[in-house]
């Protein structure tokens, strides 16, 4: 979506937070359409496309990679991006497209839910 007009559509839609990204050689979403309907369903207030499942799998954290199991652990002790960045010696931008990633993958739509996420299957 481009940034005009973003702010105000973000506006519209609970729980929605407009994150500008520099430059303009990027995808917002990298992914097949109805995953992308999976993720963004919850904010919308309606229902995943038949035949979607509305829990994520099981072995889903199977499919983070070992840093996004690292950041997902600092995540769910609570940790922000820049202190998780200051640990990792990485930016702070690098540890927000880790948490995005993280919540794509898991199919979860807050930082909250994810840490619990991680809580239930040990990594705290």
């Amino acid at each position: 979506m481009r940034l005009r007009g973003g702010r105000e559509v973000a506006a519209l839609l609970p729980n929605a937070e407009l994150v500008t990204l520099p430059g303009d050689g990027h995808l917002p979403w990298h992914g097949d359409g109805e995953e992308v309907l999976r993720a963004v369903a919850p904010f919308l207030g309606i229902q995943a496309p038949p035949g979607a499942p509305s829990e994520p799998r099981a072995d889903a954290l199977g499919e983070l990679s070992e840093r996004e199991r690292e950041v997902l652990g600092l995540v769910a002790q609570g940790l922000s991006d820049a202190q998780i960045a200051e640990l990792l010696v990485i930016s702070p931008h690098t540890v927000h497209r880790h948490v995005a990633n993280i919540l794509a993958k898991l199919r979860l739509p807050t930082r909250a839910a994810a840490a619990a996420r991680a809580a239930h299957a040990g990594l705290l």
